[in-house]
């Protein structure tokens, strides 16, 4: 009978403990809910204080060093290389011969010949030659036209070549340019008289001519002036006499100045200047020059082999060097001729360089089937270390920098209109205040402030619901 009250009363203890934890849970429950919906119906705010820092937008990308400049050298003409004064690895300066083909000794030596006290000569008589061709033109022409016409009409050339160099120059006085402007009435007044001259008695006295009528017997007189194709060809004589001249004498101050007076194409050939640069092509041809300092990188010949026109050698710098390098198009905005760069070099871990940005293509290339911008940098002449062309570099363009700043984190930040902006300050009541800001540099999590808070401000970043 004991055992039996026993697990009556244990059964008894365990149904009133169970509905008395069924009431506490009960009552949490019910004093929750409503701390849960006031939770809900005020979210936590969430904010930050405005601090100094700096802010640094950067873009990144990778190249590799190049030379600023490089060049394939090779010879215009086929030939038997005779000379080679270089070798890989060899440091060489501009205009330092490189390599000869065996034809060069000829061409040199009849190049030279041209400054000669002998080559002198020769320019010399070719100016004085040109000078007898205009004189003979010149005096055939004026008896077609007359001496007084043919006088009138340079006078009238050079009024007009006066009146319009003036009316170009901004500087000149207007009492220059009026007597500049008479001088040219003058001028087509004196010709306009010496042209009825002409008709009216030079004509008549120069080129009246007389014959027999076969029929009459009688003696016929008539004035034949000069058909307009005579005249056209005259003047086309002397203008043609002129260039001859004007190009020998400046073949004669090549010659005079000596050989390095023609190590450049010459720009107006006439049968004088195309002498002397028939000569310098014939030396170009068949030598190799170095057009800048640096080093031979590559070398595709020995002596005594027969070359072609392909390239036989690689000149490049070694002291200016610089990085080409590619950055993803959306960082367009980013870059910039003059925006400094940071290069950190594979071969030299840790230790960055600083370059600057000198050249931007103007359009996208494809890289691995993405499309890329491509920048050239410079580096600096000297470094700590070895810089080699060829070498793999990671860059970074510093797009724009500002040191111990106003920041806030772009989350405070509440666009009003494109470019303008404002912040939500926290008063000293727990109160929103906007307040329009000037924004400076951005990046992906902080803005610049330049104007509208101070330190220690607290601004709005936002809410977040509390769940």
């Amino acid at each position: 009978m004991q055992k039996t009250f026993l697990q009556k009363m244990s059964a008894r203890t365990i149904f009133i403990t169970l509905i008395t934890v069924s009431a506490i849970i009960t009552a949490v429950v019910l004093f929750a809910h409503p701390a849960a919906s006031e939770a809900a119906a005020n979210p936590a705010l969430q904010t930050a204080k405005v601090r100094t820092g700096d802010l640094i937008v950067t873009a990144s990308g990778a190249g590799t060093v190049v030379p600023a400049s490089q060049i394939e050298l090779g010879f215009r003409t086929s030939g038997l290389l005779t000379e080679l004064n270089v070798a890989i690895g060899d440091s060489v300066q501009a205009t330092q011969v490189l390599a000869r083909l065996e034809e060069n000794m000829q061409a040199e030596v009849d190049f030279q010949a041209l400054f000669s006290p002998f080559g002198v000569a020769q320019a010399e008589g070719a100016v004085a030659e040109a000078q007898i061709a205009l004189d003979n033109a010149s005096v055939y022409l004026m008896y077609l036209i007359s001496p007084d016409v043919y006088y009138y009409e340079e006078k009238l050339a050079e009024a007009q070549l006066l009146v319009a160099n003036l009316s170009a120059d901004i500087t000149a006085a207007d009492s220059v340019k009026v007597e500049a402007q008479n001088k040219l009435e003058r001028s087509e007044n004196n010709l306009k008289a010496a042209q009825a001259t002409y008709v009216g008695e030079y004509l008549p006295a120069n080129f009246t001519y007389t014959w027999v009528d076969e029929e009459t017997g009688e003696d016929v007189s008539e004035i034949i002036p000069p058909s307009p194709a005579d005249v056209t060809l005259a003047r086309t004589d002397v203008e043609s006499a002129k260039a001859a001249l004007q190009d020998a004498q400046a073949a004669l101050d090549i010659v005079k100045a000596g050989p390095d007076a023609l190590n450049a194409p010459l720009a107006a050939l006439g049968t004088e200047m195309a002498k002397l640069e028939q000569a310098r092509l014939l030396v170009e041809s068949t030598r190799l020059t170095a057009p800048f300092d640096g080093a031979v990188t590559s070398l595709n010949a020995v002596a005594g082999q027969t070359v072609g026109t392909t390239p036989i050698m690689t000149i490049a710098t070694t002291e200016k060097l610089l990085v080409r390098f590619y950055l993803d198009e959306t960082d367009l905005d980013k870059v910039a001729v003059g925006n400094r760069v940071s290069f950190m070099f594979d071969a030299y871990q840790n230790q960055p360089v600083d370059g600057e940005v000198v050249i931007v293509e103007p359009s996208l290339q494809v890289v691995d089937g993405t499309p890329v911008i491509v920048v050239w940098a410079s580096l600096p002449n000297e470094t700590e270390f070895n810089l080699m062309s060829g070498m793999t570099v990671d860059v970074e363009v510093i797009a724009g920098e500002s040191l111990k700043t106003l920041i806030v984190p772009v989350q405070a930040l509440r666009e009003l209109a494109p470019g303008s902006y404002a912040v939500f300050i926290v008063d000293a009541n727990g109160q929103l205040v906007m307040t329009p800001v000037t924004v400076g540099l951005r990046d992906f999590a902080n803005a610049e402030i330049l104007s509208g808070v101070k330190v220690g401000d607290v601004v709005s970043t936002g809410t977040v619901e509390t769940k």
